[in-house]
């Protein structure tokens, strides 16, 4: 109950609503329930499976990457939790934000592996509440939390790609 609390106060703190991993769950979860719901249920090919395969995994290599430079750099790999320092290599050379992008890849490569279009669909809304609800408030504690050198880092890096 108390890390529970701890959490829900994170969050708080960073203005975040919900983490993107539970987001991307639920996503995937509603997009299964819709394809079967309104479109008849899900299909699969041999040519889907290794597209959406190959997606899948491209996204877990994408998220595991950002998740060992957020450990080397001894910041919190969670979104709720403190964060010690600005991860700038790697993936994080490009976009600040591979790891929700690597879910939004994997919810895609799902949702074709499913053969559901409700699962593919999910990436992109995944993509739009995480910007708003996620990414927004969470730049805006950076800024706080790191002033200048986290604004040099929104100059040098594009948000998404």
């Amino acid at each position: 109950m108390a890390t529970a609390l701890l959490a829900a106060a994170e969050r708080k703190k960073v203005g975040m609503l919900i983490p993107p991993p539970v987001l991307a769950g639920a996503l995937a979860k509603l997009g299964v329930l819709a394809q079967v719901v309104w479109l008849g249920g899900l299909s699969f090919s041999l040519m889907r499976s290794v597209i959406g395969g190959l997606l899948l995994a491209a996204a877990l290599g994408l998220v595991i990457a950002c998740g060992r430079l957020f450990k080397r750099a001894g910041t919190p790999v969670r979104p709720i939790s403190p964060v010690t320092a600005i991860v700038q290599r790697g993936p994080y050379s490009f976009s600040r934000n591979p790891m929700y992008l690597g879910m939004a890849l994997g919810l895609a490569g799902l949702g074709i592996v499913l053969g559901s279009y409700c699962i593919a669909a999910a990436a992109l809304v995944f993509l739009a509440v995480v910007h708003h609800t996620v990414v927004l408030p969470e730049e805006r504690y950076l800024e706080r939390l790191h002033g200048e050198a986290f604004r040099r880092y929104k100059q040098q890096v594009s948000r998404w790609i």
